[in-house]
């Protein structure tokens, strides 16, 4: 018993962690390829994709939780996450329509 314990507590953080190292080990699997990268404006190289993947991952997110579904190319990320708090503090008598329009161009 005494060396079940010992190996768990040796072996688990490994376990935990395992597929969080894989995930920033192995850039362009989703959004966690991005984790610990940093952007100092949005003209560095890699900020588009990085948009680009956090954008199509709360979108999907809207369209799962709340059943609307948006073209993640036409708003930015941050948009997309303004959105969804909207959404989540939505009256039941307000249209997604009105909470929209200020994000359209």
């Amino acid at each position: 018993m005494k060396s079940v314990a010992i190996f768990l507590l040796i072996f688990s953080p490994g376990l935990i962690f395992a597929p969080l190292i894989h995930a920033i080990k192995t850039p362009g699997k989703g959004i966690l390829g991005y984790v610990g990268q940093y952007f100092r404006n949005p003209s560095s190289p890699d900020y588009s994709s990085y948009d680009r993947e956090m954008s199509m991952y709360v979108a999907k997110r809207i369209k799962a939780k709340h059943n609307v579904d948006l073209d993640y190319t036409s708003y930015s990320a941050f948009d997309l996450l303004e959105i969804e708090a909207l959404l989540k503090c939505k009256k039941s008598d307000e249209s997604v329509e009105s909470l929209l329009k200020p994000f359209q161009k």
